[in-house]
């Protein structure tokens, strides 16, 4: 691994708590996470058009990420149990500072679908480094502490994402372009980064391997009771990406707003799934984890229908916002089922990657559905999805699992 003076620790400083740090450090990272996404996000509708490319030609771009997350998130599983997924994330954060910016620089240099092909390839392989690690820290956070923060994880997640969209929304209407915008937001994940950095958990190295030696969570399938899990996590975040990478270009492409508005669209997602996160944890513990993840899945069918049906922006924004608070609290609600067994480690690793399958698989799926039968019937899939959410929820949680519980503290940082 390569080795950064940031790397280092944090010395301990009189009165503070190390776990109260390492909870904002995860946290932060989760924001850094969806601070590169965002602004990828809302500018597809404008690399589609600068390359020409129809939806089934974005797809390819999008299958290429999918590919490298596919390639990259068994080799983190394998990394975090040697070195740990403080250093795998710092490493795959600095580099995701590196990525963004050459996303744009590869549309703008010409050379057409196969480099940005092979940027959304490196995209995606560090992002899913990022998306494996990440939680990996924030279950040990979780779990130390006793009380749930998965849901403020997420939510950071969604306030990054929701601010390097918004972002790429006013800079589109500035008409700034798009090299520029991603290469400030490659300043703010480097500088948050490296704050964060010192005070991130260390231990899970020691944490990940069994008592023979052998590391845990090598396998990457769900088995057991893991496997409904896995199939839940796969529908959820399916419908997570879809709506992420599709919104924009469905509001731009359907309906025939502009650039900017479809930015603005995806922002009302963003705003209403990152509202929820933060009220995710509390909502959990009230009505238990079968009734949030039921009552979301509703509300990723109806929201999306009145989407679909309504064909004006402010109807798409309104569904948006509804398929935003659907999906929030979906992947913290079933990671935190995954986690509360004996090898916490292992379970989160095996269902994350599941889903995390769906997240990636989902937008070039929608693609290529959406070359053969349009956008708006291709979306039809997330509404399935998302009554089948609902249709599961009470079978696969609403059994021999307290309601909203938190394993007690387990690991050592």
């Amino acid at each position: 691994m390569m080795s950064f003076p940031w790397l280092r620790t944090a010395r301990e400083k009189p009165g503070e708590s190390s776990l109260e740090r390492s909870r904002w450090a995860v946290l932060a990272m989760f924001a850094v996470d969806g601070l590169g996404f965002g602004p990828w996000a809302a500018h597809l509708p404008t690399f589609k058009d600068s390359l020409r490319l129809s939806d089934g030609g974005l797809s390819v771009p999008l299958f290429a990420m999918v590919i490298g997350s596919l390639v990259a998130m068994p080799v983190a599983g394998r990394l975090i149990p040697r070195h740990g997924s403080r250093r795998v994330l710092l490493v795959a954060a600095f580099l995701y500072a590196m990525i963004v910016p050459l996303i744009a620089l590869a549309v703008v240099v010409g050379g057409g679908l196969p480099l940005f092909t092979a940027a959304a390839f490196l995209y995606g392989a560090i992002k899913g480094t990022i998306d494996v690690s990440a939680n990996a820290q924030a279950v040990g956070v979780e779990r130390e502490a006793a009380r749930p923060i998965l849901s403020s994880c997420h939510g950071c997640w969604s306030l990054g994402s929701l601010a390097g969209a918004g972002g790429a929304a006013v800079a589109l209407r500035l008409g700034s372009p798009p090299l520029l915008t991603m290469g400030l937001a490659s300043v703010v994940l480097l500088a948050l980064t490296i704050a964060s950095a010192p005070h991130l958990r260390t231990g899970d190295d020691a944490e990940a391997a069994a008592p023979d030696g052998s590391p845990r969570g090598a396998s990457i399938w769900p088995k057991g009771r893991l496997l409904p899990l896995g199939l839940l996590a796969f529908l959820g975040l399916f419908c997570e990406g879809s709506v992420a990478d599709w919104s924009a270009v469905y509001l731009a492409g359907t309906l025939g707003v502009s650039a900017a508005s479809a930015a603005v669209g995806f922002t009302s997602y963003m705003t209403a799934m990152t509202l929820a996160r933060f009220l995710g944890d509390r909502l959990t513990q009230r009505l238990g984890p079968a009734a949030v993840l039921r009552g979301g899945g509703l509300l990723v069918a109806i929201g999306l229908g009145l989407a679909l049906a309504g064909r004006t922006l402010p109807a798409a924004m309104i569904g948006f916002a509804m398929v935003g608070v659907g999906l929030a609290n979906a992947v913290p609600v079933i990671f935190r089922s995954a986690g509360s067994g004996a090898d916490p480690g292992g379970a989160i690793a095996s269902v994350s990657t599941i889903g995390y399958l769906g997240f990636l698989a989902g937008p070039p799926v929608i693609g290529v559905l959406s070359e053969a039968m349009g956008l708006p019937v291709a979306l039809l899939l997330v509404v399935a999805f998302g009554l089948a959410i609902a249709i599961a929820a009470g079978a696969t949680l609403g059994r021999g699992e307290d309601r909203g519980a938190i394993p007690a503290p387990a690991l050592t940082s």
